[in-house]
């Protein structure tokens, strides 16, 4: 399979040491969890590093998928500026996955690529402190629900086989946003049975139940994590060879899950990591 792996990364600034400062000890182990996994990302060697963030920019029923030549952003929304990632972008591979995208129907429009959300600038920092320095896409996804994502898992399959490229797919989202009273979406007792149901499956690697959970309980738990899941894990055909969950945690009162849900055997440790070109 040209996608050589899949990820679930989350996307809270917080987990970055030098955001979370004095309160980087309550988020310590999602911190390494997050080095851990970019560091196996990495060391398969992709040619291509695909990003499915819920925080891009969203536009009616369409996926959004950025064809810039360079992408860039900065955490100044969180009083760091200097705290920037600059990469190279995809334009050719990105026209692959519209193409492929259409030919499924699914209709697709251009976000721009220089002033990156959080949701892809967390896992990218992450990425970067790893090593990587190679071509990166930005895909956002619809902002009115709909079935497409699995479709699009499929678009990017496709795109990837064409170029005869291995593409690793990270899927970045938080899950319960109300685990504790002051959560950013307020507190209900039972957004944490969604969590429990979601890294269950996702530690099974059931990623279909994972990204099919009780309509009420997803929508109490003020989720993003859902739909990334399922275009990632869609990508990778739902297989869920290697997987291994990293950690999960909700010390702010937002579930956080790392977890590499497809491998396709590369080397995950003793691999020097750099860009793949």
């Amino acid at each position: 399979m040209a996608v050589c792996c899949a990820a679930l990364m989350c996307h809270a600034p917080i987990v970055i040491p030098a955001i979370g400062d004095d309160r980087a000890p309550e988020c310590e182990q999602t911190t390494r969890a997050m080095r851990e996994l970019a560091d196996r990302v990495i060391a398969h060697r992709p040619d291509l590093l695909v990003v499915v963030s819920p925080h891009a920019p969203r536009q009616g029923a369409l996926f959004g998928v950025v064809d810039a030549r360079t992408i860039a952003g900065s955490f100044a929304r969180f009083g760091f500026p200097r705290l920037a990632t600059h990469l190279p972008g995809a334009p050719h591979e990105a026209r692959s996955v519209r193409t492929a995208a259409a030919r499924l129907g699914i209709q697709c429009w251009t976000p721009p690529g220089d002033d990156l959300d959080h949701g892809a600038l967390v896992p990218l920092h992450f990425l970067v402190e790893a090593g990587w320095s190679g071509p990166s896409l930005i895909l956002s996804l619809p902002a009115l629900g709909n079935d497409s994502a699995e479709r699009m898992g499929g678009a990017l399959r496709d795109a990837a086989d064409e170029h005869r490229q291995r593409w690793a797919v990270i899927a970045s989202g938080d899950m319960s946003h109300r685990l504790l009273p002051g959560a950013p979406g307020g507190f209900d007792r039972r957004a944490r049975e969604f969590d429990v149901g979601f890294v269950a499956h996702v530690r099974s690697g059931d990623y279909r139940a994972a990204c099919a959970p009780d309509p009420f309980l997803q929508d109490l738990a003020a989720e993003d994590v859902v739909e990334s899941t399922l275009v990632a894990t869609a990508a990778a055909g739902f297989r869920s060879d290697g997987h291994a969950l990293l950690s999960y945690e909700g010390p702010f009162g937002v579930g956080y899950c790392e977890s590499l849900l497809y491998s396709d055997g590369a080397p995950v440790s003793g691999t020097t990591a750099g860009t793949s070109r």
